[in-house]
């Protein structure tokens, strides 16, 4: 008899134990969230090779319970598009320009200004202490959660005719630039007219001579095939810029703690690779785009700053607040001679 029952009991634990690891399997299966990351550019794109890195290792770390899928290309529209969708939950994760994201957070426009920066290295000072994290933070009243900085390289004007080498070469020219004050006011203020344009049209105004010019970065300018264009570029550097991985705040609310700590680590990670990778992207970009016969010129430092006076105006129309955002980054220069 006490063989039976230990035989039942045996049988009776089993089935219990299946049903439990069953559960666990169907609990697990149902908590696999799925969300969308969108961004411009194309998969190579260095940025979007490391929102890939992101993507895969927030997957391996929550066990396969977060699912982060990119796209790619402006599949879920331009940055402006991906924001809006971003702030009411339709796009969870989005890659955009900090240019872009500055309509949400008045203080990253400050941290855009020409010839804010004196080298690289002062730009990462700025976006990886206080005073970046401060622009990201305020990203969170328009219901957008900041995550992380991706590096954009500086900016530079490039040109179907001739190289823009002075404030001179500038004047009455019509240059494409992004639909924000702190792009489109110096362009005027260097005696060009402005043409607001989206990314995706630049190549057919650069054919159709609507624009005589651009501007952007180095990398970008080789994948999305201006450089066959406008042959004739100048390392002005009048912007350094950063890209900023923003997620919807309704998304971010759907995780616990440690996921959303597990999400920063994870970008915090793919933010570093990029940083690093992305100078060796410049590098290529820069030897493909002279190989395919551009003319590259370095602009001097007296033009240079013949450029930033010219700028002066729009630094002297931000409020209180940003003329305090551009002084506390303005304390992080390099020193004079380094």
């Amino acid at each position: 008899m006490a063989s039976i029952r230990r035989s039942a009991m045996a049988v009776l634990l089993a089935i219990l134990l299946s049903g439990c690891a069953g559960g666990k399997a169907a609990q697990s299966a149902r908590e696999t969230r799925y969300f969308r990351l969108a961004s411009s550019q194309s998969e190579n794109y260095v940025t979007n090779q490391a929102c890939l890195r992101f993507c895969d290792a927030v997957r391996k770390r929550s066990g396969g319970s977060i699912i982060i899928e990119p796209y790619f290309d402006s599949t879920l529209g331009q940055d402006t598009q991906a924001l809006e969708q971003c702030c009411f939950g339709g796009v969870d994760f989005a890659r955009v320009s900090a240019t872009s994201a500055a309509q949400y957070a008045p203080q990253l426009t400050a941290l855009q200004m020409p010839y804010e920066y004196t080298s690289d290295k002062h730009l990462f000072r700025v976006l990886d202490g206080k005073i970046g994290r401060s622009a990201l933070d305020s990203l969170e009243a328009s219901g957008l959660t900041g995550i992380t900085y991706f590096y954009a390289g500086y900016r530079c004007f490039f040109s179907a005719e001739e190289v823009l080498g002075s404030v001179e070469s500038m004047r009455g020219l019509r240059l494409r630039a992004d639909e924000s004050p702190v792009m489109t006011g110096p362009v005027c203020l260097w005696g060009a007219q402005a043409v607001p344009l989206a990314e995706e049209d630049l190549a057919a105004a650069l054919r159709s001579g609507q624009v005589d010019a651009a501007e952007g970065n180095l990398p970008t300018y080789v994948d999305s095939g201006y450089y066959r264009l406008a042959p004739y570029w100048v390392y002005d550097r009048h912007a350094y810029n950063a890209d900023v991985l923003v997620a919807s705040s309704q998304t971010m609310g759907l995780l616990s703690a440690e996921e959303r700590k597990l999400i920063a680590d994870c970008a915090a990670e793919a933010a570093a690779w990029q940083r690093e990778h992305w100078m060796n992207a410049e590098v290529r970009a820069m030897m493909h785009a002279s190989r395919s016969g551009c003319y590259m010129m370095l602009m001097d430092d007296a033009e240079a700053a013949r450029f930033r006076a010219a700028a002066q105006p729009l630094y002297d129309s931000l409020t209180a607040q940003q003329q305090q955002v551009v002084e506390a980054a303005g304390r992080l220069a390099d020193p004079p001679g380094a």
